[in-house]
């Protein structure tokens, strides 16, 4: 484990995304576990409905089920969102993925992927199930709500928290880091030419090329990748 690194645009950007994933996750997965949602009772809690139309109760029935299966499958995504946030904010530097194989297949592939990029569809994900919970719970409660919004207790309120941060901070995070971080690729074309036409054809590798562990150093721009 290492210190968060805070030396270039991509690492505060990354650290800043870390913080607010492990922030919704612990939120959503308070608010999942927690029977605070509404006066005393929460997703798990078996809410008194007088007997009437079949068919509406059975809407209920399975709005309940619906809810806690949205709530589990956030949880879960919640648990995995959670450490990679933790892996990527403690574990991960700029010097972490710097291999000659993993930039010849970045170049072929025409792509990079980064740690910001799939913390963004982990976060999304994981917001976007709980949304689905906290809404139908909302839905199937409106009318207590509406009468009295001192009802709603710490588990609501903290899950709204959370589904706003994994989807609409992350969201801006993600879009400002875009913006503001130019994309690698560019850069590094232009570095690997440079270092093959240092390499003389008619001499062999290892008299006229400088070996791929030795120049490293000149193949990466300040932005690498994320993926090995």
């Amino acid at each position: 484990m290492k210190l968060p690194e805070f030396k270039d645009t991509i690492s505060r950007f990354r650290f800043t995304q870390c913080c607010v994933g492990l922030g919704g996750c612990l939120c959503v997965s308070y608010a999942v576990w927690t029977p605070f949602w509404l006066k005393d009772g929460g997703l798990w809690t078996e809410w008194n409905k007088t007997k009437g139309d079949p068919v509406i109760d059975g809407v209920i029935f399975n709005a309940l089920e619906a809810e806690r299966v949205f709530g589990v499958l956030s949880f879960l995504l919640a648990l995995s969102t959670g450490a990679l946030s933790l892996v990527f904010a403690l574990w991960w530097t700029s010097e972490t993925v710097r291999s000659y194989s993993n930039t010849r297949s970045l170049l072929m592939a025409r792509q990079a992927l980064y740690p910001t990029t799939l913390l963004l569809l982990t976060m999304l994900s994981t917001g976007f199930f709980f949304l689905l919970s906290w809404s139908i719970f909302t839905y199937h409660h409106y009318e207590e709500i509406y009468e009295d919004f001192s009802i709603l207790g710490s588990s609501y309120w903290l899950g709204a928290l959370g589904w706003i941060l994994l989807l609409v901070v992350e969201s801006i995070v993600f879009v400002a880091e875009q913006a503001i971080v130019p994309d690698i690729l560019e850069d590094l074309e232009k570095a690997v030419e440079s270092w093959r036409v240092t390499c003389q054809p008619s001499r062999s590798f290892s008299e006229g090329c400088p070996h791929p562990a030795v120049s490293k150093s000149k193949l990466f721009p300040k932005r690498y990748m994320s993926v090995p």
